[in-house]
């Protein structure tokens, strides 16, 4: 793939979602693994504006947090897709994270009464979800 093929399958990747510099660095080897180009298609999209890392992990930290995770879950997956903790900043887009653990939480207890067992096995959904010890707590004060 040349130089010019290389741009225009790196602008239609990028036309369906936001993608990391990495995540797209390896699609793009998939369709030409020795490809010298690829480093400038890379640095021409970053410079146009195409391709940007903090603009990805803040699209990406609104959408799993809407989905329910928590900060701890989304800080792994970021740091797996190669987004370093310094370009983003998980508490500075106004999402309220205690206010995202209770609506799983009562998600899960579906409004009914629930015992100690029931309640400890919500917790750890909740942990495994991403929600820190402190988050949970304070999510839940009304429940203790």
């Amino acid at each position: 793939m040349n130089e010019s093929d290389l741009w225009n399958k790196s602008l239609d990747i990028l036309s369906r979602r936001e993608h990391s510099v990495r995540e797209l660095k390896n699609k793009l080897e998939r369709f030409d693994p020795e490809s010298s180009d690829l480093k400038n298609v890379i640095e021409r999209l970053i410079t146009s504006n195409f391709l940007d890392d903090e603009r990805f992990a803040a699209a990406f930290i609104r959408s799993k947090a809407e989905s329910g995770y928590g900060p701890n879950y989304i800080s792994q997956y970021l740091t797996k897709k190669g987004i370093s903790s310094d370009k983003y900043d998980m508490y500075s887009l106004d999402i309220d994270w205690e206010d995202k653990c209770l609506t799983q939480f009562n998600k899960k207890r579906r409004n009914k009464e629930i015992n100690f067992k029931e309640k400890e096995k919500i917790l750890r959904f909740l942990a495994y979800r991403g929600f820190s010890y402190e988050i949970i707590k304070n999510a839940l004060t009304e429940f203790d």
